[in-house]
């Protein structure tokens, strides 16, 4: 396999993927080896850094995700709240993560009373879920809204971890953690098949006759 046809896997997946990826689990989606597959990363973080382009490859703690440069992040944030959720919405959802934990009663009395459309609309997106709480409900953030808005850079990601309340972090702790358990059972069970693969074949050649 040429070098430019490597490249181009290793960026199909990273888009693809749309997270952070281990090299280990990058290796595998592009049938590549470990050393290949480093190689190739490194090429294109070179090739994105080069060009002139809004997109860059970052590494991370766990491995590298396909991102967007930070100057272009207020760019993003209108696409998104021109598409999936519209301005009124996004303000909403804002009033809940900065202000998180907090009740439904205080959403409308800093929103008004259209934050009760509002919030109905983000429960059917998938963004908060509310449970009851004495007369009112509190409204949590879910784990698509910390899988949705991912801050692409350490500087951003610190800036924003310093405003938001620690209960906010635990869930998004939950979300990475229930991602890397995820990454896990499938790299075992990639494990397990290549040992069955490998056993089968074995077991294939210990029945063919040996020559004498």
């Amino acid at each position: 396999m040429s070098k430019v046809e490597q490249k181009k896997r290793v960026e199909a997946v990273l888009f693809a993927v749309g997270k952070e990826i281990s090299t280990e689990r990058l290796a595998v989606l592009c049938v590549l080896n470990l050393k290949e597959t480093n190689q190739t990363v490194q090429d294109l973080v070179k090739d994105y850094e080069n060009n002139d382009n809004a997109l860059r490859i970052e590494k991370r703690a766990e491995g590298w995700k396909l991102t967007v440069k930070d100057e272009f992040i207020p760019l993003v944030s209108n696409l998104v709240s021109s598409t999936e959720l519209e301005g009124p919405l996004m303000e909403t959802l804002a009033v809940v993560a900065w202000k998180y934990p907090i009740v439904q009663s205080d959403v409308v009395k800093l929103r008004g009373s259209g934050a009760y459309e509002h919030m109905r609309e983000l429960v059917e997106q998938g963004f908060i879920e509310k449970e009851r709480f004495g007369r009112t409900y509190k409204v949590k953030l879910t784990k698509k809204f910390f899988e949705y808005f991912d801050l692409p850079s350490a500087e951003a990601k610190m800036a924003f971890l310093k405003l938001v309340p620690k209960e906010v972090l635990e869930e998004a702790e939950g979300v990475e953690k229930e991602a890397e358990e995820v990454e896990m059972l499938q790299e075992r069970e990639e494990r397990e098949k290549s040992a069955q693969d490998e056993i089968k074949k074995a077991m294939e050649n210990a029945k063919k006759p040996q020559p004498l």
